[in-house]
């Protein structure tokens, strides 16, 4: 069930983050093709695509994290008795899942502080781009609160030998 869970929100996230990165190539090449053949292309363009772009990257990270496909320095866990590497992979776990959580109340928070202000191309409440803050470390702090403290089966990337 919990495997299940875990699978099914990789996707999901992962595949959001796909999509909006896909929007956001389209909306560019729009807003070029507008300059190109038109002389101009709408400013609110520009910004929705900024946002995408941020979206698709919070979105994202709680996938990317699950799948072990963010950057990372693991020398020490390579280099290290299997007891200790448990520890370290046990305080690395701790370590997301506080950093997540917190993030998330905090973000959220955030959102009202800026919900009085406009954005400038869209002239939209800056509380709906802000949202994406606090929904893509929610997404991390649950997929990694899921996941467990165990350790990446394929975390090295290259050899250094």
């Amino acid at each position: 069930m919990r495997l299940a869970l875990i699978k099914l929100l990789t996707r999901l996230t992962l595949g959001v983050s796909a999509l909006l990165a896909a929007s956001v190539a389209a909306f560019i090449l729009y807003g070029v093709g507008a300059r190109y053949f038109f002389g101009s292309s709408p400013i609110w363009f520009d910004e929705l695509a900024r946002y995408m772009i941020i979206s698709s990257a919070l979105i994202g990270i709680g996938g990317v994290w699950v799948n072990g496909g963010h950057m990372r320095v693991n020398v020490l866990e390579r280099r290290v008795p299997p007891a200790l590497r448990q520890t370290i992979v046990c305080y690395q776990w701790i370590l997301t899942v506080a950093l997540a959580g917190a993030m998330t109340w905090f973000s959220y928070n955030y959102i009202g502080s800026v919900s009085f202000f406009k954005t400038p191309g869209l002239q939209i409440s800056r509380s709906w781009p802000v949202s994406v803050i606090p929904i893509g470390f929610g997404f991390l702090f649950v997929l990694s609160l899921l996941r467990g403290p165990i350790g990446l089966q394929n975390a090295d990337v290259e050899d250094d030998t």
